[in-house]
Order: structure tokens, then sequence, then C-alpha cells
């Protein structure tokens, strides 16, 4: 979406400034890039609010919703008579730090003399890639 208003953006912008218009002044080719402007930013912020990147899996749902129904839960006979007073469900969200390993490459390191003047022969040695990390992540723990 970002490309093509930018593509189109530049477009105008080269029509609008390659052109010579035989009787518009300067106001009318103002207000024409200011109401093209306008109707590119607006077309922008509907699609980021219809696009909204919320999870849809925290939501409450009432009792007489359609999408609830407390015999999948309870089973036929508690139906109407159940145990729990809330139907929230049963656990919450923790965070644990998860370890992610190093990553390494191995190449090969060819033959040469070290320091000392000794000779050391070729062989494959890994190489650092990326250091390791902690990378913290979202569990639904059950109680």
């Amino acid at each position: 979406m970002e490309k093509i208003i930018t593509r189109t953006t530049i477009v105008l912008l080269l029509i609008c400034f390659s052109t010579v218009s035989a009787h518009a002044d300067r106001k009318t080719m103002e207000g024409f890039m200011i109401g093209t402007g306008v109707a590119i930013l607006g077309a922008a912020i509907i699609h980021g609010i219809h696009n909204d990147s919320r999870h849809h899996y925290d939501r409450n749902y009432s009792r007489h919703s359609r999408h609830y129904y407390a015999g999948y839960r309870h089973g036929y006979k508690n139906r109407h008579h159940r145990k729990y007073k809330s139907c929230r469900p049963r656990g919450y969200w923790e965070i644990e730090r998860i370890w992610v390993e190093p990553v390494y490459e191995k190449k090969w390191n060819p033959g040469h003399y070290n320091l000392r003047g000794d000779w050391i022969s070729g062989r494959h040695e890994k190489f650092l890639v990326e250091d390791g990390y902690f990378q913290e992540e979202k569990v639904w723990v059950w109680h």
C-alpha cells in the first residue's frame, strides 16, 4: 500500500512540475497539491485504522453473546447450574526467558605459520556469526 501511495505521489508531482498550465494561477495549483496530499494522507490513516494489528484471542464475550455456549465447558448437566461464578479462563500469561544458542559458521582455515614460526596445517574451524541471547516468550500457564 505504501508503494502505491509513494508512486502515485511521485507521478502527480512530476505531472504538476513538468507541464505548464495555460491559465492556471498559483492559487489553483496550490489547492490541487494540498487536496492531493490530504487525500493520500487520509487514505493511509483509514487503511491503518482498518488493519489493526491487535490480537483477537483475548476478547471477553458476555453471557448472552452469540459466541457463548456454556454446555461445551461444563457438560450438559451443568449448563444451567454452573459451579464457577466467573467465565474467565483458568490460567494466566507468564513471560519466560529462553536462551537462543549462538550461531557458528564452519569455514576452512588454510595452512599458515603462527607468530612463533611454527607451521599450522589447514583445518575447518567454527567462527562466531551471532552471539547467543535471551528471548522473552509469552506462555499460557494453566492452574
